[in-house]
């Protein structure tokens, strides 16, 4: 069981707990992450062939793991977090708002490359996400849980999980979770095959709900104004934050103008 709200660094994207297994035991463990990868390829599948919605891995997520509500987010060094997919409206929102005021749980997993999980935003008391918590409670989440997805040893985004009531994750959960986390790792990277470097493969954008009116703002403020895309972005969302409006709905009102 993990604490209330920490950060726990996993470099091999499993436990920071060393022991020494017996092969009985190495054997159990090996047989159970088979039977949940299993289990996660067999709902992908039939996620795919059935409604075939964007933000299957997200969808997939919410169930395997058994939380309310699941988001992607995506970020290099030279490329600012943005959103792959989400599962539902609140996880929409989540992202979103963490896009604004930049914290909360995908961006501190993102920045230290080490898992976050907070069990009870109702008793989060520091100072590091002063703006993200009331406002995260407001659209209806009590606990988040932030796992990075690496790709190797390099780290290309966050699995974010969402709660409507405060708990801990069990630990059949986090097994999951992180198992999942590699599962989006090695995910992107097939969705991606094949693609023209600086580009965007066809199936990768096909799968997700990428909003590209964020990037094209910024893209044209930085433009008129001559400041970098980064800065461009950090006046975009202190306008969203100021306006009260979702940094989609900003961004479109500036491509729209």
């Amino acid at each position: 069981m993990v604490p209330a709200c920490l950060s726990l660094t996993t470099p091999t994207g499993t436990s920071d707990t060393q022991f020494q297994a017996t092969p009985r035991e190495g054997a159990e463990a090996h047989r159970m992450f088979s039977d949940r990868l299993l289990t996660i390829f067999e709902m992908m599948a039939q996620r795919e062939h059935g409604s075939g919605e964007r933000g299957l891995l997200c969808g997939v997520a919410t169930e395997i793991i058994g939380v309310s509500a699941a988001s992607i987010t995506l970020a290099s060094d030279d490329m600012p977090m943005t959103r792959f997919c989400v599962s539902d409206a609140m996880a929409s929102s989540l992202v979103d708002l963490e896009l604004i005021v930049g914290e909360g749980p995908c961006s501190e997993a993102m920045t230290t490359d080490a898992m976050v999980a907070c069990a009870d935003l109702g008793e989060y008391r520091s100072p590091k996400w002063m703006l993200y918590v009331p406002q995260a409670l407001n659209c209806g989440a009590r606990c988040v849980f932030g796992f990075p997805v690496r790709i190797g040893v390099i780290r290309v985004g966050v699995l974010c999980l969402y709660g409507t009531e405060a708990g801990e994750l069990n630990d059949e959960q986090y097994t999951d979770a992180f198992l999942m986390a590699s599962v989006v790792g090695r995910g992107i990277v097939a969705l991606q095959a094949g693609a023209e470097p600086q580009t965007l493969s066809a199936e990768l954008q096909n799968e997700a709900n990428f909003d590209f009116s964020v990037h094209q703002a910024a893209g044209m403020l930085a433009v008129q104004a001559s400041v970098s895309i980064s800065s461009a972005l950090i006046a975009l969302r202190m306008h969203a934050f100021a306006s009260s409006q979702s940094l989609s709905q900003v961004s479109s009102r500036v491509v729209a103008r």
